[in-house]
């Protein structure tokens, strides 16, 4: 199965059903897609005689979320700990946590 990198067809343009693949959706739903507006021109759409392609860079970082939002890693609060919006210390005494 084919990963999802720049260089996973092995060509910067991809067709249809390999974009298909690529994202892991049956053809028809890119289709689908490509006629309901979610994908187009600034996407990386093209039609060359005919035919549609993807350019798969475009397309990629367009759509997909960066590597460093993935789900389980933890959220950098530098920025509400200077602006005094995260406590910097206990809400309550220690004594009345027993």
């Amino acid at each position: 199965m084919q990963q999802l990198d720049d260089d996973a067809s092995g060509h910067e343009f991809v067709t249809i059903p390999e974009l298909a693949r690529l994202v892991r959706r049956n053809r028809k739903t890119v289709y689908n897609w490509i006629t309901g507006g979610q994908i187009g021109e600034a996407d990386g759409l093209f039609v060359v005689l005919g035919r549609m392609l993807i350019h798969w860079p475009t397309f990629r970082a367009r759509q997909f979320k960066p590597r460093e939002k993935l789900r389980g890693q933890l959220p950098d609060y530098d920025e509400e700990v200077t602006n005094g919006l995260v406590g910097k210390g206990p809400t309550r005494p220690a004594a009345s946590r027993v």
